[in-house]
């Protein structure tokens, strides 16, 4: 990072210093482009000028972005305030500041994309297998009463569907989720437990990647859960006293995340693992 704070997982939590770039560029996805940046409402199709682009670009917490469709591409740009969760990224500054100083590094991101070739653009692919029907994938991977278990409650309710909803939030995550294939599984109870998991089918090289690139220093580490057999491995920041904590692991050729915020994610990780095998 540019204030050489260190990164857990895609979302860096460092020390405040100095603002950092935060560049995203989904090929393809113009078409999807909304003015969506931070909160809890949907953006709309409806564009505005910014640094010589018709786009979007409001401040929210942790920093402030802008977005905009560039040729056939959805690209953002955000500066971050490192270390920063008050909810208030402005602080000793106005967002027209911000701005002014953002616009000529978005100016020339968008300018670069603008120019770009296709296959300038290309990124490995990471197709999934195509569902079928007739499966419900969170389930088939691990049913309501192991996960209710995992999560240490009684019973745990259905899995949120995974279908876009009238008024949901397009963000271009979400779309680059929707684009690969990938599914995500949330469910919980009326209390505080809840759990969720990302499917990447086919895609366990995704975390042989993570796994062979992290540094002797890095916040994440490398291990095999119970049952993971053969060259299975998993990557997390994980701890003995952080159980509610970000973890990444193969199961064949599947790559899985889970996150958790309430309970223990490799009790989550675990129970999946168990249920495949």
């Amino acid at each position: 990072m540019a204030d050489g704070s260190r990164g857990t997982g895609s979302k860096a939590i460092g020390q405040p210093g100095v603002p950092w770039l935060d560049v995203q560029v989904l090929p393809g996805a113009a078409s999807d482009w909304t003015s969506y940046t931070f909160g809890d409402g949907p953006g709309t199709t409806a564009p505005m000028a910014f640094a010589g682009f018709d786009g979007a670009h409001s401040c929210g917490d942790p920093g402030c972005k802008a977005t905009a469709p560039i040729g056939s591409a959805w690209v953002s740009i955000m500066m971050h305030w490192a270390g920063s969760n008050t909810g208030d990224p402005l602080t000793g500054t106005t967002e027209g500041e911000v701005f002014a100083k953002l616009a000529p590094a978005a100016s020339a991101l968008f300018a670069t994309v603008q120019k770009a070739t296709t296959a300038q653009l290309d990124w490995p692919a990471t197709p999934a297998r195509t569902p079928s029907p007739e499966v419900e994938p969170c389930s088939s991977f691990l049913k309501a009463p192991a996960l209710a278990h995992a999560l240490g409650v009684p019973s745990i309710g259905a899995y949120a569907s995974d279908a876009p909803l009238p008024n949901e939030i397009v963000s271009l995550e979400s779309t680059a989720l929707r684009h690969a294939g990938i599914v995500r599984c949330t469910a919980g109870t009326d209390g505080s437990a809840r759990a969720d998991f990302v499917l990447l089918t086919n895609n366990a090289a995704i975390v042989d990647r993570i796994a062979a690139g992290l540094a002797p220093d890095s916040g994440e580490h490398a291990t095999q859960l119970p049952n993971q057999t053969g060259t299975e491995t998993s990557v997390s920041n994980c701890s003995s006293d952080r159980t509610a904590c970000d973890l990444w692991f193969t199961l064949g050729a599947e790559a899985i995340y889970v996150s958790s915020v309430s309970s223990d994610s490799k009790a989550v990780a675990t129970a999946i693992i168990d249920q495949a095998r």
